[in-house]
């Protein structure tokens, strides 16, 4: 059942609004100029590839205090996360800093983001409390 000890939606969709303001907060002191040069995007969605597996401790020690899954926690948080960007990005998009193109490019690359977020939890994040990340096969 959701929302029971466990299985990570509480604490998954807090740690999710957290990382997503922190995150709405430094991009806004990117410059316009990293999303609308081609090159520079570019290079920002090289970076979300590997910065997927960085989330993969927080959510891990986030679990192993209420011993829950870490690939749960991680997933709710993409959920939370993905639930405050949506709110945000429509009704207060000025949180970003940014504005026209930039303020696009920067809604892609956020969707660009969870996604490798989200495969990172499913390959690498441990079900169990307690465990490891490994790689699933």
């Amino acid at each position: 059942m959701p929302g029971s000890k466990g299985d990570g939606l509480v604490s998954g969709l807090i740690l999710g609004f957290v990382i997503a303001f922190v995150f709405a907060v430094v991009i806004s002191f990117i410059p316009a100029d990293w999303f609308v040069n081609t090159t520079y995007r570019a290079i920002l969605f090289a970076l979300q590839v590997p910065a997927g597996l960085a989330f993969i401790p927080v959510a891990t020690a986030v679990a192993g205090f209420r011993g829950e899954s870490p690939r749960q926690v991680l997933l709710w948080a993409c959920a939370g996360a993905l639930a405050f960007d949506g709110l945000v990005l429509g009704f207060w998009p000025a949180l970003y800093g940014q504005e026209g193109a930039a303020l696009t490019a920067v809604a892609t690359l956020l969707l660009w983001a969870f996604a490798w977020i989200m495969v990172a939890a499913l390959i690498f994040a441990p079900t169990e409390p307690g465990k490891k990340a490994a790689v699933r096969r």
